[in-house]
């Protein structure tokens, strides 16, 4: 058995319906030398795991805990970490997350994957990817209300040198005889133009590179930074529906992380209130009209149903029990019990499933007083 580090999420392994599985987070953004002791540390989450599982079940987790052992032992494997890991696995195969927010450790045996420490950090208004773009390179970075980091890209494809190479245009000319063996050279287009070209070819190509390898996959707002008629010719071509409209115009060259940060938060803030008090709004006129709810046991059953286009939930809640998703029922449990999960996790996990939408929200920004909330499909 092998491990995928995965981007697209939720992912299709966790629809399989596969019981038990195993869910693991490591919050590795451990100062060091303690970073150094992340292996231990995940060493010891998988023993918890181990002995949620019955005797007869471990049995069939052999390869997986075989998998285990070998990204324990693997340094590289550490090396690549970022805030913190979620690792998944059944007994068919894992996959694991390079979560650019910091979780809380801990590992869980249930009938579903864990997926909550997740959804903040893949949520729009969370996590956003930043593009510094200049006339012949860009940096990338991503960002949340925590800190911004930089993402490295090779020099062959953040640089004009490098993408263009050789293809970079070429001054055109033409050949006129002016009598005997002379000739008169005409140029068409001067240097300026030339540039223009190959800087349009460049656009062209980091628009498409940011959203095949990074917009797609992650589904984030995507920031431009740069100067003013960068961001007017990079907006005229790009095919980019992640990129929001507010810009800042800056270069990028001349800021350093900490200003870059305040400024990308200052943006995000904006946007943010705009679309919490649209998302407001939108669950008001929909609980008026019967199309929305902050009553757990009627959402359980809109969710079974397939109904809810939208779920609220209020971050760091727990409600303990186990959610049906066929029958919506909700059986209350204690979370000292190894094998009952949240409720809420698992409905979350179900309406993404359908093609949903799961926001996570502070206390504050709930749209009702209820820790979950619901607005349901026209």
């Amino acid at each position: 058995m092998n491990y995928q580090i995965i981007k697209e999420f939720p992912h299709p392994m966790m629809e399989k319906g596969k019981r038990p599985v195993i869910s693991i987070y490591v919050d590795t953004n451990i100062k060091k030398p303690d970073r150094l002791e992340n292996p231990i540390r995940f060493k010891n989450l998988v023993k918890e795991a181990q002995a949620s599982l019955k005797d007869k079940e471990f049995k069939g987790f052999k390869d997986l805990f075989s998998l285990f052992k070998e990204m324990e032992e693997d340094a590289l494997f550490w090396e690549g970490a970022t805030e913190s890991l979620a690792i998944l696995g059944d007994e068919e195969e894992c996959i694991v997350y390079k979560l650019p927010v910091n979780v809380k450790s801990l590992a869980i045996v249930s009938d579903s994957y864990y997926i909550k420490p997740m959804l903040r950090s893949f949520q729009s208004y969370g996590h956003y990817h930043v593009l510094g773009l200049n006339r012949d390179n860009f940096i990338l970075f991503e960002a949340d209300r925590d800190g911004i980091h930089g993402i490295p890209v090779d020099e062959k494809d953040s640089t004009m040198e490098g993408v263009l190479g050789t293809e970079k245009t070429a001054p055109h000319l033409s050949v006129a005889s002016i009598g005997g063996d002379q000739s008169m050279y005409h140029g068409h287009g001067g240097a300026k133009d030339e540039r223009k070209v190959d800087q349009e070819k460049f656009f062209r190509h980091v628009d498409a590179f940011i959203l095949e390898n990074y917009s797609k996959p992650y589904k984030i707002p995507l920031i431009l930074v740069g100067l003013d008629e960068h961001q007017g010719e990079f907006r005229k071509l790009t095919k980019n529906k992640y990129l929001i409209n507010e810009g800042i115009k800056v270069d990028v060259d001349s800021q350093d992380k900490k200003s870059l940060h305040e400024k990308v938060q200052n943006v995000m803030k904006e946007l943010f209130k705009k679309e919490l008090k649209e998302r407001m709004d939108i669950f008001s006129e929909a609980h008026a009209k019967d199309l929305g709810s902050d009553d757990l046991v009627q959402i359980g059953r809109a969710i079974a149903e397939g109904k809810v286009a939208t779920l609220y939930l209020e971050e760091n809640k727990v409600h303990p029990g186990l959610f049906d998703p066929q029958l919506g029922t909700i059986v209350q449990g204690k979370i000292a019990d190894p094998r009952v999960g949240d409720v809420y996790d698992d409905m979350a996990e179900v309406v993404l499933s359908r093609g949903g939408e799961v926001l996570i929200l502070e206390n504050e920004d709930m749209p009702t007083e209820s820790d979950i909330a619901a607005v349901y499909r026209y």
